[in-house]
């Protein structure tokens, strides 16, 4: 839908020749992510957070496993209605496990919820700072050449913001 809007954008302006009249440029959130602080500060908590979480699935893992080991082991010495008991709780286990790994790893599990959580401000200060920029220098669009719905597939260099946009954001950090 972006692509289709841009593409229909682009050719009104160059039907109406305005073309000369507008300033573009663009962005490069993948260079922003590496270079800002404040993202690297994100994802180190987001590390760590998903290794606690991996651990926590390993120890209820192994649990199972040394379950099932015990139970294999002393299944001749028991009644039917023990296996049938230890076979249930050994299934129960498992469920828990998938609802823990859903719960933590899944789409809209912990881990994704506080990604968002420690992202979304940065991106507001990143957008606020873009909005200002292009509002003091009279740029019409800037677009994210890492964004894969930009439809960006070639600009030259002298329109790349990215590093004009880290320098303000670190003036305003330092005000």
């Amino acid at each position: 839908m972006k692509r289709v809007l841009l593409s229909i954008i682009a050719l009104a302006v160059f039907a109406t020749g305005a073309l000369a009249e507008l300033k573009m440029g663009y962005i490069d959130s993948e260079v922003l992510k590496e270079r800002l602080p404040e993202f690297r500060d994100a994802q180190r908590k987001l590390d760590q957070l998903r290794q606690d979480y991996e651990n926590q699935a390993k120890d209820r893992e192994a649990k199972l496993v040394k379950l099932q080991e015990d139970f294999r082991r002393q299944e001749m010495l028991m009644s039917e209605a023990r296996k049938a008991e230890l076979q249930a709780e050994f299934e129960g286990k498992v469920q828990q496990l998938q609802q823990f790994t859903q719960e933590k790893f899944g789409p809209e599990g912990e881990l994704m919820r506080k990604n968002i959580e420690l992202s979304e401000p940065i991106f507001k200060k990143i957008n606020d700072t873009i909005q200002g920029m292009a509002e003091e220098e009279g740029y019409d669009f800037i677009f994210d050449a890492a964004a894969p719905s930009s439809g960006l597939v070639f600009a030259q260099e002298k329109y790349d913001l990215t590093e004009q946009l880290l320098e303000l954001m670190q003036k305003e950090e330092e005000q």
